[in-house]
């Protein structure tokens, strides 16, 4: 059953991409692409924000944290391959000790910096969220969109698309433009 599936899966897609490749249905349908996450933060106002969180004095605390961990961390793995035929049980231990206690720092430390920049990120599209859905709606219209694709899905939503469907960049030009 589920090589079956598969085959199904496969010979459908397959059927998929070639009538859309040759257009058959491209009559009726005008297709674009939209990256959503690229088009909210790579806008002016999105890299504006990201540069003041990595420039914040509480961003460059926690990053210098982070590396001098690392180093450390790093210093004791190579002292303990150099060193560790000839260092002693309780020394070894002692290394691996304090090893693990950088690498739950380090790994807190990371997690931190992920919850700075996702905070940044999750306040600029709900700052951006009225003014990219505004712009969108815009370009669906002045374009006459009928089909608009999440070129940015993970899921793997897009097949293929042509370049010149992708209406990421204009919709970032029209935020910056209409910048308040």
């Amino acid at each position: 059953m589920g090589k079956t599936m598969k085959l199904f899966k496969t010979i459908f897609l397959t059927i998929t991409a070639t009538i859309v490749s040759l257009g058959i249905y491209s009559a009726d349908l005008n297709i674009a692409t939209l990256d959503p996450q690229a088009a909210l933060f790579s806008t002016n106002v999105a890299k504006k924000e990201l540069e003041e969180l990595e420039n914040s004095e509480e961003w460059k605390e926690v990053v210098e944290e982070l590396q001098a961990k690392a180093n450390d961390a790093r210093e004791i793995q190579e002292k303990t391959q150099k060193d560790g035929p000839t260092m002693s049980d309780e020394e070894k231990q002692d290394a691996a000790q304090k090893f693990q206690s950088l690498q739950q720092d380090i790994n807190f430390l990371r997690e931190k910096t992920n919850q700075f920049r996702n905070q940044t990120l999750q306040l600029i599209s709900q700052e951006q969220a009225e003014k990219f859905q505004v712009i969108v709606t815009e370009l669906i219209r002045a374009k006459g969109i009928t089909l608009l694709i999440n070129a940015g899905a993970q899921q793997g939503t897009l097949l293929h698309a042509d370049q010149s469907y992708d209406i990421t960049q204009e919709v970032i030009d029209a935020m910056n433009e209409k910048e308040d």
